[in-house]
Parts: structure tokens; C-alpha cells; sequence
């Protein structure tokens, strides 16, 4: 009996499916006509969101008070060896590698990590990274002030099994997303004036402004109705690196690399490894979690730390493309994006169509 009590326990504590209905009270969402639009939902109360930006501008602090220099708006033009390196008793020894940057000025260092988002890098400075994703771009709005109205709101946990035991637990307004391929994810933003924060979208080329707008309000009002009139107060967005294997990109750039052949295998190593050009981009639709491992990743690489060398799975079994279509990549991925778009309005329609292979 002990252990059907824990086993009741732990499940209470995690996730747990709802019906339509349940999502719908959920979401405080109001269908009508028939619309259902959810058939059922998946509800995980140990979720937790992260401010990107938040999180972003507490690293740049941490790392200026460890004496890190942060130069922002400076852009690497060119990537090469460093013609002839000093000798290295000298205090005056240069790195192995120079960056060259938009203003003309020139960084020697033994150790470089590409770490590009979705911008595009020219063939001098990479060109193992330089046709290894396709941007995509996404887009975010948040509403006018809805007050009571913010269909997300604080609420008592229903959940049955803490009805059986007398208790009830407060529960914050959740956070909420869809299975599309163009996902819709949205959340409140925590502060009495009860905006939504509303996300969805993804296109391979910037588009005007007007027409995110409408294409946004169409989105929300597909999930709130009553919200069909919404005003926008502000919207943003970006790109967003996407690999062909829909994965991150993790490594190291041999390029760059003096290489030994090993006489045992048929392979090529790295001759010296107290130097290098590392990279990691390619984390859209994966979140930021994967970015601070792969932090961790590189740092550990980079240190020569014994048995902490993973980015050497990341390098061997997911490496980047050597292809990604261009330079047609973008209306490549926009065709794509486009097919898995009419299968999920399909499917919102009740039209039956064999499934897709999933993309991430």
C-alpha cells in the first residue's frame, strides 16, 4: 500500500493529460461553434520559463566582473592563422589565429568560438559553418494591457487526485504552446496590467510589418476568439539558426586545424590541441537549455579537461552540413514550411492525411 501511495504521489506531482475541455478551462479559452480546436493537452506543473534577455544581460555582468571585455556591434569579417607566431617565452607572443573586424581592427588569440545565431558567415571566416543552416524567421506581440481579461490567469490546481486528499494548490498561469509546425506559444506577462505575450510564425524572409501583424492577430484569434480585436502594443522578432538535421551544432572547426594522419585508423587528428576555432549555433527550436551546455561543452574542450571531451560525440555523429541547398536554402525551407503548414490546417479542418515526418 506504501508504494501505491508514492506511485499516487508521483504522479500527482507530474504531468498528466487533459481533455479538450480541461485545456480548454486551462487556457481560459472560450470556443465557439464548434470549434475545437484542441483535442486534448499535456499538462507538466515542473515547467518553468527563463527571460532570455534577463538571463543574457546576468551573464554579460557575471563575465565583466570575472574582467571579461564585452565589445557589442563589432563584426568579424575574416578568419586566417597568424602568419608567424613569436616565440613563446616572449611576453610579447602573439595567437595563433587573427580576427579582423568591420572597423579594420585585427585580435591575435590562441582559442576562437563562432557562436553566430543565424547571420550569415562569409567563406573567410568559416566555410564549414557557412552553408550549415537556413534562417527562419519568428515573430512575438504582446497585447494591450487586458487586466481582468487576460484569459491566462493564477488558479487552484484541479487536479483529482488532490481533491480525493482534501487539498488544493495554487497554481501560476500557465504557460502554453501547440504541436504545429509553425508553433503558437504564449503566456502572460506576470504583472497586474495582464498582457499576452503571444508568439507564432515562421517564415524564411523578413516580411513587412503590417502583414506580421494581421498574420499574428489571425493566429491568437484561431486560439481566443474573444480576443479577435486585440490591440498590439508592441511586436518583435528574429532569426533563428535551423540546421538541416534539425539539430545543434557543436565542435570543432578542423579546418583551421594542423592534422596528423593516425597510422592505426583511417582518420585524421588534430596535431595540436592547445589552440582552436570552435563553434555552436544551430539551437532553434531547441530552446536556450542546449546553449549553456554547450557552453559548458566548449569550456571543458577548451581547458583539455580528461574525460569531460564530449564535443567530440557532437563532432563525430551530428556534424554540420556541407550543404543546405544554396542558394536556394531559403525558398527550399519556405516549400517545406509551407507543406507542413497545410498539414496542420488540415488537421484543424478534420481532413485525414497520413503523417509527416516530425522536423524537430
Amino acid at each position: 500500500m506504501e508504494e501505491d501511495d508514492d506511485e499516487e504521489e508521483e504522479e500527482s506531482d507530474g504531468c498528466r493529460i487533459l481533455t479538450g475541455k480541461e485545456v480548454n478551462e486551462l487556457m481560459g479559452r472560450f470556443s465557439s461553434g464548434g470549434n475545437d480546436l484542441y483535442q486534448w493537452g499535456e499538462y507538466d506543473p515542473g515547467c518553468a520559463a527563463v527571460n532570455p534577455l534577463k538571463l543574457t544581460i546576468g551573464l554579460a555582468n557575471a563575465l565583466e566582473r570575472w574582467g571579461v571585455r564585452i565589445y557589442e556591434g563589432t563584426k568579424l569579417t575574416s578568419l586566417e592563422k597568424t602568419n608567424a607566431v613569436a616565440d613563446e617565452s616572449s611576453t610579447d607572443s602573439r595567437g595563433k589565429y587573427t580576427l579582423t573586424t568591420n572597423n579594420g581592427s585585427t585580435i591575435q588569440c590562441d582559442h576562437v568560438v563562432l557562436c553566430t545565431g543565424a547571420d550569415t558567415l562569409p567563406s573567410d571566416v568559416s566555410r564549414r559553418l557557412e552553408q550549415s543552416f537556413v534562417p527562419i524567421y519568428t515573430w512575438m506581440a504582446a497585447t494591450e494591457p487586458l487586466y481582468d481579461e487576460c484569459p491566462l490567469k493564477d488558479g487552484v490546481d484541479n487536479d483529482i487526485s488532490n481533491k480525493e486528499q482534501g487539498q488544493q494548490k495554487n497554481r501560476p498561469a500557465p504557460m502554453c504552446g501547440d504541436d504545429h509546425i509553425s508553433l503558437n506559444y504564449w503566456r502572460n506577462n506576470n504583472k497586474d496590467e495582464g498582457r499576452l505575450l503571444f508568439g507564432s510564425l515562421a517564415d524564411t524572409f523578413a516580411l513587412p510589418d503590417w502583414l506580421i501583424s494581421w498574420r499574428l492577430r489571425n493566429a491568437i484569434k484561431e486560439v481566443y476568439p474573444q480576443l479577435g480585436n486585440v490591440r498590439f502594443d508592441h511586436i518583435w522578432g528574429g532569426k533563428l539558426a535551423f540546421a538541416p538535421n534539425s539539430l545543434p551544432l557543436i565542435g570543432r572547426d578542423t579546418d583551421y586545424d594542423d592534422v596528423v594522419s593516425d597510422t592505426n585508423q583511417e582518420s585524421q587528428a588534430p596535431k595540436n590541441l592547445s589552440s582552436g576555432v570552435w563553434y555552436a549555433t544551430g539551437f532553434a527550436g531547441h530552446g536556450i537549455v542546449p546553449t549553456t551546455m554547450a557552453g559548458s561543452v566548449l569550456a571543458n574542450a577548451i581547458l583539455e579537461i580528461p574525460d569531460q571531451q564530449q564535443w567530440q560525440i557532437f563532432q563525430t555523429y551530428f556534424p554540420p552540413s556541407s550543404f543546405n541547398g544554396h542558394p536556394y536554402s531559403r525558398l527550399g525551407a519556405g516549400m517545406v514550411l509551407s507543406i507542413y503548414n497545410m498539414w496542420d490546417w488540415a488537421g484543424k479542418k478534420g481532413i485525414p492525411l497520413p503523417a509527416l515526418p516530425k522536423l524537430w
